[in-house]
């Protein structure tokens, strides 16, 4: 049996932690660590697979692409173990000392002067967009599936607050928007935005059709597709060199994230907001946002 064999059996029995089927983006993801990552192995008999070899392979890899090494390696133990535990192999070759520890750098976020100039230069409807990550902290495919029927206006005098309900996303598998539901139930909640954002989105929802099933987002107007899934691009390329900020469109929801917590949101609430199960992925936006002075002052 060849790891590629290897690979395919086991993305055909793996199911998640609700035992359910993998989503074809995960199984996709793992493929491509075979026929990429480790291709150099995708043939070979999995008897045959060394930790020499590996060893081999791991050293110029972590320095040239440390993150995809990493996910690679963890891959490869895990096929390893499993083939092991059904007497498919004698012994495991995974057995490099620290094979797994990487601690990747923190991605950048942008600063509140760089929002401000997004902001002020987003267009429509991309600003709903950009809004909804910016203020929500929502992922890319939580906000292409919202339709109007997700979005309630909670009146207050005369402000007008924004609730975003979570309930679905959609990824991309070969081309074709597919539905699904969170991974994870914490996915499925409930996001009031701050006022800032009502202006944008109540202006987005003007041109938006009046079917509560309707898509916040269609590739075209009048039709139920989703945009696909590099139809952002373009935009926020545009936008983030107007700011100056070379970086990710996801950086938008570590943005609002941190931010979050630094308004002194505990662990348990930035996990609600984020739609977090793992409290280690909250934890990351408890970081720094050069606040230093002004908290040290509080200790006077």
């Amino acid at each position: 049996m060849t790891l590629r064999e290897l690979a395919q059996i086991w993305r055909e029995q793996r199911v998640n932690s609700k035992g359910q089927p993998l989503s074809p983006s995960t199984l996709g993801e793992y493929q491509r660590l075979i026929e990429s990552t480790l291709r150099r192995f995708a043939g070979k008999r999995i008897r045959e697979i060394t930790t020499q070899q590996l060893e081999a392979w791991r050293a110029p890899e972590i320095k040239r692409a440390p993150n995809q090494t990493i996910k690679a390696y963890k891959h490869l133990l895990t096929l390893m173990s499993w083939a092991q535990r059904r007497a498919w192999i004698a012994s495991n070759p995974c057995v490099i000392e620290r094979g797994t520890a990487y601690t990747p750098s923190e991605p950048p976020i942008p600063t509140p002067e760089q929002v401000r100039v997004m902001a002020d230069n987003a267009p429509q409807p991309f600003k709903a967009i950009w809004a909804l990550a910016t203020f929500g902290g929502l992922r890319k495919g939580e906000i292409l599936e919202l339709r109007r029927k997700d979005l309630e206006i909670l009146k207050d005098g005369e402000d007008r607050w924004v609730i975003v309900n979570v309930s679905r996303g959609v990824i991309w598998h070969n081309g074709e928007a597919i539905v699904r539901t969170p991974k994870t139930s914490a996915g499925v909640r409930t996001v009031q935005l701050p006022l800032e954002a009502s202006p944008i989105l109540l202006e987005h929802l003007k041109g938006v059709n009046i079917n509560p099933d309707a898509l916040l987002f269609p590739r075209a107007l009048g039709t139920q597709e989703h945009w696909h899934k590099y139809q952002i691009n373009p935009y926020w390329n545009k936008l983030r060199a107007l700011a100056g900020f070379p970086h990710r469109f996801h950086s938008l929801r570590a943005y609002h994230l941190t931010y979050y917590a630094q308004t002194g949101a505990t662990l348990r609430e930035i996990m609600a907001r984020g739609g977090h199960s793992d409290i280690k992925t909250a934890m990351r936006y408890q970081k720094t946002t050069g606040r230093e002075s002004e908290l040290l002052r509080k200790m006077n």
